[in-house]
């Protein structure tokens, strides 16, 4: 066969026989650098094409056709010719369930909570059965999956939007409900954000685990060690206002290491960062300044939580709103078409106010002085940028923890331009890039400015607070 049929073949091949979330899997597993360059909102027939382009560019093609083989023996031979004939394998070793060891189940837009939350787990003594951590080199993916529910005696589900669309956590789930019948394991759903769930699910008692982490961690465990919750009157105590983790260069391919406080604000519910006091070097050319310190949202605000504002206040909704709430795909997105006088009202609200451009940047880049959230490398994969060509806004976090500033603030680089309180001529400074500007436009020091009425697709915000309740 020419490689033009042979590329077609396996083009072919791929859109017939493997739905577009499998073949996602099949790059996150096999070929994690195609997978690594996928953009959000990237059609099948593109990813599939970047695969099929990968392999040949990389001589991977025996590779791929030997995962296609296993992955699809029995349509394999009409394309391919005859397989290629494996070698036999000893008979499994019966499987032994630990009653100890917690599967995780989530979508792969969730994976930085599911790593945090396994980490803390296994610092409890919990083993963790995850993918793709926990799948073994030249392991099938459905083959670990049934491995790791077969050895694991719980199974967390983390329930966002993203989980419930996805085909292998709805299956994951459903087998975990009819082992959790048979007493075999315990089944706990986490709700990571309010869902509509499937009838199934919706039987069994979640527990919060999209507000403050560290309270919901503790009400996990109470719940894995057979512990008593706190009483009700001990939530009327006040907080703890702050979580410390801290990130080395390491873990987060950050130059500075910091010790990280992320705190609930109380009015609006989102996770806010301090940004302690101090010198960092600002501006293209680098000029040294001094800032007190100050707490910002740690995203930008997005519809969902503009909505409660809306709600409580009874402001006017973005254009692009259905009625007084966002369209449902867009909860986590951004909140867009707002102005600056739209932004100055959520903040007057929240007892809070727009950053100014200072603060904005050291949050954006720490100290160092450097270009973007996570170094001076232009990394297409890290930021909702006009490159990546998805041409609209995503959800926070999606290209977190990978494009996060060392003070783990996300979407500093693309996503939406962000209003700040400075001024300029006739209008106020904003911030960031968008996904409408290129990536060297969203370097954390490039700015622009526009009027205070202006509305756009692309204009967004977050807020800052000189000080935060106990801190």
């Amino acid at each position: 066969m020419t490689e033009p049929v042979d590329r077609a073949k396996l083009i072919y091949f791929l859109t017939e026989y493997f739905s577009d979330e499998e073949i996602i899997m099949l790059c996150l597993v096999e070929f994690p650098a195609v997978y690594n360059d996928f953009g959000s909102g990237q059609r099948k027939s593109q990813k599939i094409a970047d695969l099929v382009a990968y392999c040949y560019r990389q001589g991977e093609v025996e590779r791929l056709l030997a995962v296609l083989q296993r992955e699809r023996p029995l349509p394999y031979p009409t394309h391919f010719g005859p397989a290629t004939p494996r070698p036999a394998t000893p008979p499994p070793a019966p499987k032994v369930r630990n009653p100890r060891q917690v599967f995780i189940s989530h979508a792969h837009q969730d994976a930085e909570l599911a790593q945090r939350l396994a980490a803390d787990l296994r610092a409890r003594g919990w083993p963790v059965w995850m993918a793709p951590d926990s799948i073994q080199t030249g392991e099938q993916w459905v083959e670990a999956v049934n491995r790791g529910l077969e050895e694991s005696g719980v199974l967390l589900l983390l329930i966002s939007h993203a989980a419930v669309n996805s085909a292998w956590v709805r299956r994951e789930t459903n087998v975990a409900i009819e082992l959790e019948h048979q007493g075999e394991i315990q089944f706990y759903p986490l709700e990571v954000q309010p869902c509509d769930l499937p009838p199934l699910w919706r039987g069994y008692q979640r527990t919060p685990f999209g507000g403050r982490y560290e309270a919901a961690l503790d009400k996990l465990l109470a719940r894995l060690d057979g512990r008593a919750l706190p009483s009700p009157a001990a939530s009327l105590l006040p907080p703890e206002p702050k979580l410390e983790l801290t990130q080395t260069s390491d873990f987060s391919k950050k130059s500075d290491v910091f010790v990280v406080q992320f705190a609930i604000h109380p009015i609006t519910g989102k996770e806010m960062v301090r940004i302690r006091a101090g010198e960092f070097l600002y501006g293209e050319n680098k000029e040294t300044h001094y800032l007190d310190e100050y707490w910002i949202d740690k995203t930008p605000v997005t519809n969902a939580e503009y909505a409660r504002f809306v709600a409580t206040t009874g402001h006017k909704t973005p254009e692009h709103w259905q009625g007084n709430t966002p369209p449902h795909e867009l909860a986590d997105h951004p909140v867009v078409y707002v102005s600056w006088h739209d932004a100055e009202a959520y903040a007057k609200w929240a007892g809070c106010q727009l950053p100014t451009e200072e603060q904005w940047e050291k949050a954006a880049r720490g100290t160092d002085g450097r270009s973007y959230p996570w170094g001076n490398t232009r990394l297409l994969s890290y930021s909702n940028i006009l490159d990546n060509h998805i041409n609209e806004t995503t959800p926070v976090r999606m290209f977190s923890p990978g494009g996060d500033s060392p003070y783990g603030c996300v979407d500093m680089s693309g996503n939406v331009w962000e209003w700040t309180v400075t001024k300029t001529g006739g209008g106020r400074v904003i911030r960031g890039g968008s996904w409408s500007t290129f990536q060297l436009e969203a370097r954390v020091f490039e700015r622009s400015d526009y009027y205070m009425s202006f509305k756009s697709g692309d204009y967004g915000f977050r807020v800052v607070a000189v000080s935060f309740p106990g801190s």
